[in-house]
């Protein structure tokens, strides 16, 4: 197997020809070094015997062309380099070395100019794709394609309390009027500790979450009506503290669904809260809606509603 490996890599890289030209200069290479020595030794020695060399080379290649048709040395070829790179595990390049020699369209006419050539192009690679062939660009465009990718802008919110035994709830103008929702759902804190060269991370536990809430207002300002009660039940103005059974919000968003009806098992976070603050800006400089800014936090991280 070694020999036939140096055999088909050199028919690889030089062809047929090649291959026969390297030899045939190999093999008058120490003959004409002993005509030059014989004759002198000088450049006109040297010419005259590199005369009768290339003469001889061509007259090598010459029977060869004679006696071998051009299509069975480029068979030849294709052959070689195909079975070298099948030799190597490389089936593609394999593949695309026959498609590209031609051979097969002498075989069936008219397989290079469609088949073959469909095949050559969706095979390989190209710089245009980022270096990889278009089959696989497909395939990777068919799999984000068959994905339903969640949209930032489909989001249903819940905000319901039981404060005057849940008289003042409205969930749906919550959810019609909210624009812009921020929040982390997970916080995790801990304290980094070096030990010796090392630094290890110590775990303290789950953090509050706080969510930012941004809404829009009715000319009756039901909403922000809605937060100072909530926000006086948190915070009497005798200087007393409401019990959180009296203020506590619940607040429920649903990714990726506008509706309760269209929820089929979509991500959500749902949890207590307490009003924190309002902020209201306005303008006389532009005519635009208002934009409330409601920001709450989490009354605990091991209950939920």
């Amino acid at each position: 197997m070694s020999l036939y490996n140096n055999i088909a890599e050199s028919l690889s890289s030089s062809g047929l020809l090649g291959s026969i030209r390297s030899g045939l200069n190999a093999a008058l290479g120490g003959v004409t070094d002993s005509a030059t020595q014989a004759l002198g030794g000088g450049k006109l020695a040297q010419t005259v015997v590199g005369m009768g060399k290339s003469a001889a080379v061509n007259a090598g290649m010459n029977a060869v062309n004679k006696h071998i048709p051009i299509q069975a040395q480029r068979a030849i070829n294709v052959g070689a380099g195909a079975v070298g790179d099948l030799m190597n595990g490389d089936w593609n390049s394999a593949g695309l070395r026959v498609l590209d020699s031609g051979l097969l369209n002498e075989l069936l006419p008219g397989f290079g100019g469609g088949v073959a050539s469909q095949v050559a192009y969706w095979g390989a690679a190209t710089p245009l794709l980022g270096g990889i062939s278009p089959s696989e660009a497909k395939r990777i465009y068919d799999q984000v394609r068959d994905e339903r990718l969640a949209k930032k802008n489909l989001w249903l919110l819940e905000v319901t309390s039981r404060l005057g035994g849940g008289g003042m709830n409205m969930p749906d103008r919550f959810n019609l009027f909210a624009t812009e929702v921020e929040y982390a759902p997970f916080i995790v804190a801990g304290d980094k500790h070096r030990v010796g060269g090392a630094v290890i991370d110590a775990v303290q536990g789950a953090e509050p979450v706080e969510l930012r809430m941004t809404t829009l207002d009715d000319q009756a300002g039901s909403l922000k009506k809605w937060f100072a009660a909530h926000h006086g039940a948190a915070t009497p103005r005798d200087g007393t503290v409401g019990v959180p059974d009296s203020f506590a919000i619940t607040i429920r968003v649903v990714h990726s669904f506008i509706t309760a009806e269209s929820n089929r098992g979509g991500y959500e976070d749902i949890g207590l809260f307490r009003p924190v603050n309002l902020d209201v800006s306005l303008s006389r400089r532009e005519d635009g809606l208002q934009e409330v800014q409601m920001t709450f936090s989490q009354l605990d991280t091991f209950m939920r509603p």
